[in-house]
């Protein structure tokens, strides 16, 4: 059975994903038309991946001893940051015409995911002190 953190995590960035996906439409069909990159849904399907793995482990992590939980929660944040970054390194590898429109994607879901995830998980931590 999931627990009730995790699944409330599930759902908000869910919701979250679902408001990028019409910011990126709003602003690829009327702001920027023709700079719309078709790795982007990947993008944001792998980064809400990512999170809700993390997330999970990390809400684990911290029904143990919390003063253990710092330090792996640092071990998971920089393992999550390899991640996206090899994502990255992959992409722009192989196209690098599109770069500038990828980079500013990038640093936008990253800052997104990165601020939900942060205070999602000091909620969780302050509920269980």
């Amino acid at each position: 059975m999931m627990d009730r953190d995790i699944r409330n995590f599930i759902t908000r960035i869910l919701i979250a994903g679902i408001v990028m996906i019409i910011l990126g439409w709003i602003v690829f069909t009327y702001i920027m038309p023709g700079k719309y990159l078709q790795v982007l849904p990947w993008m944001l399907a792998f980064f809400t991946l990512i999170a809700i793995l993390t997330h999970a482990w990390q809400v684990k992590l911290s029904k143990k001893k919390l003063s253990q939980f710092t330090r792996n929660s640092m071990i998971v944040s920089i393992l999550r940051l390899l991640l996206y970054s090899v994502f990255a390194i992959v992409y722009l590898a192989s196209n690098q015409e599109n770069a500038a429109v990828f980079v500013v994607c990038l640093i936008f879901v990253y800052s997104v995911y990165t601020i939900f995830e942060v205070s999602e998980l000091s909620r969780v931590v302050k509920k269980r002190q």
